[in-house]
């Protein structure tokens, strides 16, 4: 039995998790004040580094569970984050077939991905009536923030978890 395939990584899975909420909850304010939101999608990291290091199909999987208990758990929701998770994990398995595998280009498809779902979840509650903010607002107030933060989390990860998952998928022999 692979320990790291079958215990680890659904372990760092729902430490990424807890460590999204945990987040959001206490450092929103001190970091950027009341006028800034920042939104963690340290999942959304996580996935793009699993798709791009390990492989599509696991990274899927991991995807629409993550998704799903994000529904339920964040949002209330069900099904914003079930499919944008999915999509992100296509769309980054598709980019990384063109790009290589470098710091700077995977981080530029996390800011990509970050934006696209930020975008994605801000068009849906607009569509639904769950916000009537304006979309210059929520650029200057929401997106940048979003995108600097999340970005400094896919720079901390990047090396540590880039070496977790080639060295998870020499031992699944692939």
């Amino acid at each position: 039995m692979n320990i790291r395939k079958f215990v680890v990584m659904p372990l760092i899975a729902i430490a990424v998790f807890i460590l999204e909420g945990v987040s959001s909850l206490m450092f929103s304010q001190s970091f950027f004040g009341e006028q800034r939101f920042f939104i963690p999608h340290f999942l959304i990291v996580m996935l793009v580094l699993m798709a791009t290091f390990y492989g599509r199909n696991p990274t899927l999987i991991y995807a629409f569970i993550l998704g799903m208990v994000f529904d339920i758990y964040y949002t209330g929701i069900l099904g914003i984050y079930f499919a944008i998770f999915p999509l992100v994990v296509y769309l980054t398995d598709k980019f990384m077939k063109v790009l290589q595998n470098s710091l700077i280009l995977v981080g530029l498809v996390v800011v990509f991905n970050v934006i696209l779902t930020e975008c994605l979840v801000y068009s849906f509650y607009l569509l639904i009536g769950g916000t009537d903010m304006l979309f210059s607002t929520f650029v200057d107030q929401r997106l940048w923030t979003t995108i600097l933060l999340n970005l400094a989390f896919f720079l901390v990860v990047f090396f540590p978890f880039r070496s977790f998952l080639l060295e998870l998928k020499r031992s699944d022999g692939r």
